[in-house]
């Protein structure tokens, strides 16, 4: 980060499940006392809310059952919306917290950065399938494979959690993987492309950039397959080799 602190003011895009997964390893794996805290946490900023739907049933049990800590329940879906933000918005004070003390070694933050996809790759066709439904088109992506843009974005939502881009940052290009599932308030993957954000990630390994392009995960012939000793001893290989790291966190920061 620079010298000048900034803060987010506008969250985009934020994967509480990984952010709790990271308190929970700093603080020692106490998974059952951070869940008891966060449950208590959001029982006090929640209690508005109990009044508000109106409902009999306990409001520590709804937060409990999204917690994944107690029995199935049914509530309203405003009660379910008002619920499930507050747990998202503790979990998220919590992160930041960490991210300025014990988890702060951990995270890379990428600032001002615009994101794109790889040619070819899924996160590229991710981008564009939500149009193409209105087509019934095929395209071809490997030798005897094609595939049917107008349901490729169902199936894509079906098999696939996480999408890459490439960012330049620093001088070197990195790989930014997604949880689709983890954009805020409306915002897609095709969003990211046009805004500058700052990215909190944690560095998970390193990827060929051929490998990126979906005729690769549907084993394509020509791509090399290498291994643990290729990554110690690469100098007289040509290997395209760059980090990968998992997003956690994206918005807007001033």
């Amino acid at each position: 980060m620079s010298a000048k602190e900034k803060m987010m003011i506008k969250v985009i895009y934020f994967d509480e499940a990984s952010a709790t997964d990271f308190i929970y390893v700093l603080a020692g794996g106490m998974h059952t006392k951070k869940k008891e805290y966060i449950v208590t946490k959001t029982t006090k900023l929640a209690s508005e809310v109990k009044a508000a739907i109106k409902k009999s049933i306990s409001l520590f049990s709804i937060i409990s059952a999204k917690l994944g800590i107690g029995a199935n329940v049914n509530f309203s879906r405003d009660g379910n919306t008002i619920i499930t933000k507050a747990i998202e918005n503790t979990i998220l004070t919590d992160y930041l917290e960490h991210t300025t003390s014990t988890g702060k070694p951990y995270i890379h933050v990428f600032s001002d950065c615009k994101p794109y996809p790889y040619p070819n790759s899924f996160a590229y066709f991710k981008m564009l399938t939500p149009y193409l439904k209105m087509t019934n088109g095929q395209i071809d992506v490997a030798d005897g494979l094609s595939l049917n843009l107008s349901i490729m974005d169902e199936t894509l939502d079906s098999c696939r959690g996480y999408y890459e881009l490439m960012t330049e940052y620093d001088g070197e290009t990195v790989v930014l993987r997604f949880n689709i599932k983890a954009f805020r308030n409306n915002y897609c993957i095709a969003d990211l492309v046009k805004m500058n954000l700052d990215y909190h990630a944690i560095e998970v390994g390193m990827v060929n950039i051929g490998s990126l392009t979906m005729e690769s995960e549907f084993g394509a012939k020509g791509e090399y397959e290498f291994n643990g000793f290729d990554l110690v001893d690469k100098t007289d290989k040509n290997f395209d080799l760059i980090k990968v790291y998992d997003v956690i966190l994206a918005g807007v920061c001033r």
